[in-house]
């Protein structure tokens, strides 16, 4: 039996994350339905970076990609790419390539509803979400999740 891909545990807890996101917001729980819809972002996100960008899996267990403009004094450096608030600023750094370009230009605007989103909140009492910010970040994580599986479906990006 053929080993399965990280890129593909990715693509099925995207999925798996954001079923049980809209499962908890139809019960109007918001911190749960946050936290799941960023989880489901970041994996789907994850996915693509493994399947049509220069990024690897490391040795960390973390996507990671070798730092395009590494400071002097670390010309090694990798980038390694954690949460969907980490995802963020760190995806620009991938557009400098041809497969890269069109991944950031893809998801960009999507991935800034993430830009406060803390994997840290789920030691939090809750009171951060918001209705309206839960349900941006659901629009959101619903159109990077259509665009990975479009991806998926015609073996490119758009």
């Amino acid at each position: 039996m053929p080993e399965t891909l990280q890129e593909d545990h990715f693509a099925k807890a995207a999925k798996r994350h954001f079923e049980d996101a809209d499962y908890v917001h139809r019960d109007s729980r918001l911190p749960t339905a946050d936290h799941l819809y960023g989880f489901a972002a970041e994996c789907a996100v994850k996915s693509l970076l493994l399947r049509f960008t220069d990024v690897e899996m490391g040795p960390s267990n973390k996507p990671e990609i070798a730092h395009p403009a590494p400071p002097e004094d670390d010309p090694d450096r990798t980038l390694q790419f954690g949460h969907i608030n980490e995802l963020v600023k760190e995806i620009k750094l991938l557009a400098h390539g041809r497969s890269g370009a069109p991944l950031h230009a893809a998801v960009d605007t999507d991935l800034r509803a993430f830009r406060r989103w803390r994997v840290s909140a789920r030691y939090s009492d809750g009171t951060y979400a918001q209705a309206e910010m839960v349900q941006r970040r659901c629009d959101a994580a619903r159109r990077i999740l259509v665009l990975h599986e479009q991806a998926l479906l015609n073996g490119r990006l758009p």
